[in-house]
């Protein structure tokens, strides 16, 4: 599937603000936070837009990750 331009930003926006809330929590860098983020379920989930993860709020798609560092990924099946 090819993704539209507004899709891809969308997806941007969500994976930055992402990886900002891994800085403030984890006391890291961008790039380990980017690290961190590209080796989940989330990220993988978020960027096939076939999931349509990235129609969520950056705030439901963050609870999402969070709960999936947690040990607990059973949220993101939800979807």
């Amino acid at each position: 599937m090819i993704m539209s331009a507004e899709q891809k930003k969308t997806i941007r926006n969500i994976a930055a603000f992402l990886v900002e809330k891994i800085m403030e929590k984890e006391n890291c860098s961008r790039d380990e936070a980017v690290e961190v983020l590209i080796k989940t379920a989330v990220y993988e989930a978020l960027m096939d837009p076939e999931t349509d993860l990235y129609l969520e709020s950056r705030e439901s798609v963050l609870n999402i990750l969070e709960e999936e560092l947690a040990g607990n990924p059973s949220k993101l099946l939800e979807m």
